[in-house]
Order: C-alpha cells, then structure tokens, then sequence
C-alpha cells in the first residue's frame, strides 16, 4: 500500500510539473505574439511617418524646381522694388549689401492692372520679406553666381505666395555692392 501512495504522489508531481511547463510556455507564446503586434504597429508608424516625410520633401521640390524654371523664364512684365541696402549678418556687423532688385512676373488671364494694383497695395510687405532675406546672409552667401541664383530662389519662393492676380517668375539683381 505504500508502494501505491508514493507512485501516486510521482505521478501527482508530474503532472503539475507539465501544468507549470505548459502555463510557462503559453506565458511565452502570448508575449512573443503581443512583441510582434508591437513590432508591427510600429513599422508601419514608421512607414507612413517615412511617407508623409517624402511627400513634404517632393513638395519642397518641386517648389524649388519651379523656382529654378522660373528664374529661366523672360517675363512679359516688370515691377522695380527700388533699392534695398541693409546690414550683413557676418561677424562684427561691419559689411552691407546694396542692391536695386525688380520682379519679373506674369499676370494670370488679362489682369496686369490687378496685379500691378497688388504690387501697390503689397509693396511693404514685400520689401520686409526681401529684406529679412538680405539681412540674414553672409559676404560668403553673396560672390559666386551659384549664391546669387539661390538668394534670388529663395526671394522668389518667399514672395510667390503674396500674389492673387498673378506670379512673379524671374527677380532681376542690379546695382549689386558688397562693402
């Protein structure tokens, strides 16, 4: 009879053995499956971050390209901005930049009054765009050609976006001095 109990109590002791192992496992089967949901969300949290970053970047461009193309085109119309003298921002704040600058622009369907109308009513706001792009350059941003397309790019991006009536597609640099 005591032969029985204690195999009894071997096969008692195996099976909560087995019990453990197979909570054990089903633990570690649930928290690989949960690891990988996560690891999934996460890709794709990713991938539309990826994507939402490649299309501000196309935009970005795509707006620097039509800036490119524009800067290529001869506009059928001009406005002069006057002259635009202000301070460089190097070291020591001791070297400006002088410039007379005029738009080129084009009208869109026959409304060159309206659009010379706008320049009129917007000219202020222009002249602070331009001149907070001016100021924030360098002697070194300013001598080479390749410098001088980019400033007027940038200038050319910057203003676009003030005009209902039209757009400019070209600026024109004149009188250019650096001291």
């Amino acid at each position: 009879m005591a032969e029985k109990k204690e195999k009894k109590e071997k096969e008692k002791g195996k099976g909560g053995l087995f019990k453990v192992i197979i909570v054990v496992l089903l633990i570690l089967v649930v928290l690989g499956l949960g690891f990988t949901g996560y690891l999934l969300l996460t890709n794709k949290k990713s991938a539309d971050e990826a994507a939402t970053t490649q299309k501000t970047q196309t935009a970005k461009n795509l707006n620097s390209m039509e800036a490119v193309n524009a800067l290529n085109e001869i506009s059928s119309s001009t406005y002069g901005m006057d002259e635009f003298l202000v301070n460089l921002a190097d070291e020591g704040g001791k070297r400006y930049f002088k410039v007379k600058l005029t738009l080129g622009y084009e009208p869109t369907k026959k409304k060159e009054k309206e659009m010379a109308a706008e320049f009129e009513t917007k000219k202020p706001v222009l002249r602070d765009a331009i001149n907070n792009i001016l100021r924030s350059k360098k002697t070194t941003d300013l001598v080479t050609q390749k410098n001088i397309d980019d400033l007027k790019k940038e200038i050319l991006t910057k203003i676009n976006p003030y005009f209902e009536n039209g757009r400019i597609n070209n600026i024109y640099l004149t009188d250019i001095l650096i001291q």
